[in-house]
């Protein structure tokens, strides 16, 4: 038995309250955070960076640093976000070993997750949060590493499988990619399960948080504890640009 209640994946089901939904001023506020603390990691990386070594991956070490500076703004009283507490938000994480949506592969482990500070079930804590999943893009590279080793962990239920939103942060180098090269891969590949608006894979206007463009995905999977978690909505953040 996992827990003194058992597994979080034999309790979380649409009967419970899942998958729960961030509302837009709490996406807001961390999308507001992450771009304050890329802003100081690329006013000095050299002091916020880890090195470059064998053992640190390009993405990972940029993702290392937000996490740091993302811990260091929910206790302190001068943090330049209003609302970036840790009266709203529990925890942020980096790696995490967290299960997939049938328990069926427990060592999953997202990039960051933002977890909140609010009092779900107790032992599903661990998967209500803001999951994001980084990637660097660039001209010089194809998109499938962004797509199907990252879009595709949330329609799979990977990653956020208890929640309707997740992250997808792009760390840019040059020559720099636009957001909306994204369009073409997300209508081609057809596991993404996009679901089109206005004929649009990807949607860049009248978003209602500061995220660079929106898509929506079908998951086709079911919770164990009965009940289908309905489609997620996936921000695409690409303000992320390589000092």
């Amino acid at each position: 038995m996992i827990g003194p209640h058992g597994s979080p994946g034999k309790l979380i089901s649409s009967n419970a309250g899942f998958p729960v939904r961030i509302s837009p001023n709490v996406l807001t506020v961390v999308i507001q955070a992450l771009r304050q603390a890329w802003a100081e990691i690329c006013a000095d990386p050299a002091t916020h960076l880890s090195p470059v070594t064998p053992g640190n991956p390009e993405e990972d070490r940029y993702t290392d640093a937000l996490c740091e500076i993302l811990l260091y703004y929910l206790d302190d009283p001068t943090c330049l976000i209003d609302g970036f507490t840790s009266d709203v938000f529990e925890s942020v994480e980096r790696g995490a070993n967290l299960s997939n949506f049938d328990s069926s592969v427990i060592n999953k482990q997202p990039d960051l997750v933002i977890r909140l500070a609010n009092s779900p079930l107790v032992n599903t804590r661990r998967y209500v949060g803001i999951f994001a999943e980084t990637k660097v893009v660039s001209q010089k590279k194809g998109l499938s590493n962004y797509t199907k080793q990252g879009v595709s962990r949330f329609v799979r239920g990977d990653y956020a499988w208890a929640m309707q939103d997740g992250l997808m942060i792009a760390y840019r180098k040059q020559p720099l990619r636009k957001v909306d090269s994204l369009e073409r891969p997300l209508k081609s590949d057809p596991a993404l399960l996009v679901r089109q608006e206005n004929a649009k894979h990807l949607v860049q206007s009248g978003l209602p948080i500061p995220a660079c463009g929106k898509s929506t995905h079908d998951r086709q999977w079911t919770y164990q504890a009965g009940g289908a978690p309905g489609e997620i909505r996936l921000w695409h953040l690409w303000a992320f640009d390589i000092p």
